[in-house]
């Protein structure tokens, strides 16, 4: 059994090298800063900003000795709040690049259904070297279980058709997809409608 923990701010460290290990090649990654070399010298920070807010506005899973994790945060009819100079710090860390990240912010947001309450999943990041051995599903299957027990549904946006077909395995349903901007990658936002307490979520063996 793959045991799961919640993290504390002692994790920061851990988890914003987490992050940016396990979306260094992913499915947005090429768009955003093609270079790789690049993309990660500005990843480490870029995702600092992240775990540094999830770790104050939302809820940090960590698993697999904390080679997983999960980054939720309740949505209630508005957006969680920004960190203190974000809109600076994003720009200093991103540099020439800050307009596609801007971009990506700016969509995700527009397309947010924060009048519907939810826990909204931002991030599920899994170590390359240990992906595809449960760690996500893990992950999702203990987030949900509290889910399903206060009937509260759940929405994330896949990047791609691998995390989408993960995700559509745990419950998650489409809904329309949207284009970050002209030439941007496409994202495809999918709910979850909690299952009746006592049935068990759906879900299946390896994942990504």
């Amino acid at each position: 059994m793959i045991a799961v923990r919640a993290a504390t701010p002692a994790d920061f460290e851990v988890l914003s090298r987490l992050l940016a290990a396990a979306f260094l090649h992913g499915d947005l990654a090429p768009w955003l800063i093609a270079d790789v070399a690049t993309r990660r010298r500005v990843y480490l920070p870029y995702f600092a900003l992240h775990a540094e807010h999830a770790l104050r506005f939302g809820h940090v899973d960590l698993a697999g000795g904390e080679c997983a994790a999960a980054l939720w945060y309740l949505i209630d009819g508005r957006p969680p709040p920004d960190l203190p100079g974000y809109d600076r710090r994003l720009a200093e860390i991103t540099g020439p690049h800050v307009a596609r990240f801007r971009a990506l912010d700016a969509a995700m947001h527009a397309y947010h259904p924060y009048r519907e309450r939810h826990h909204y999943l931002a991030f599920l990041a899994v170590r390359p070297d240990r992906q595809r051995r449960g760690l996500g599903s893990a992950l999702l299957a203990h987030h949900h279980s509290g889910l399903d027990a206060a009937a509260t549904p759940a929405y994330l946006e896949a990047t791609g058709p691998d995390n989408a077909r993960l995700y559509a395995r745990h419950g998650y349903r489409p809904r329309a997809e949207y284009r970050i901007m002209g030439d941007g990658p496409v994202l495809m936002p999918q709910w979850r409608t909690p299952a009746p307490t006592g049935c068990p979520s759906p879900s299946v063996g390896p994942s990504r």
